[in-house]
């Protein structure tokens, strides 16, 4: 039985939900005073987007990282996460301080555990024009229709003034 069910473009989803919610999980649960519970999560996050960004799969931007890394990266910052507050003893200070740390964490590995080590091999989002030519006119379309648009505006309001 493969436990390895979870598309990694499910995967994808959550890496990118998840990361900003970390950085700013710190300020929203009022926990700044506490570096050891609030340092782990925003660095965690910051490197988890930059890690998502440079991952092979679907959303991956430059796709440096392979899959397996990625998910062993993961499965490391997800025990470091859920751990932290203990080793800090930020644990100590209450509920908040460790049990959000704890329930990332081990989602981490679980998904690391769970979601497939290939994505599945589909163009770049660059192939999926036609004709760069094409795309690139069409860009500077709408680019031209959003500046008339100001400009129009600009100008009605100009004569409503007058």
């Amino acid at each position: 039985m493969d436990i390895r069910m979870i598309p990694t473009k499910t995967h994808a989803v959550v890496d990118i939900a998840k990361s900003p919610a970390l950085i700013a999980a710190p300020t929203l649960l009022r926990m700044n005073g506490n570096k050891g519970s609030s340092l782990t999560p925003r660095l965690l996050g910051s490197t988890g987007t930059i890690v998502a960004l440079l991952t092979d799969y679907e959303f991956g931007v430059k796709r440096i990282v392979p899959m397996r890394a990625h998910l062993a990266l993961d499965a490391i910052s997800g025990v470091a996460l859920a751990a932290m507050p203990f080793l800090t003893g930020g644990h100590k200070r209450g509920l908040r301080h460790w049990l959000p740390h704890a329930l990332i964490g081990v989602n981490e590995v679980a998904l690391a555990l769970t979601t497939k080590q290939r994505p599945p091999r589909v163009p770049r989002l660059r192939a999926l024009a036609p004709n760069r030519t094409v795309a690139a006119a069409a860009v500077g379309a709408i680019g031209a229709v959003a500046a008339v648009t100001v400009f129009a505006k600009r100008r009605t309001s100009d004569a409503d003034d007058d």
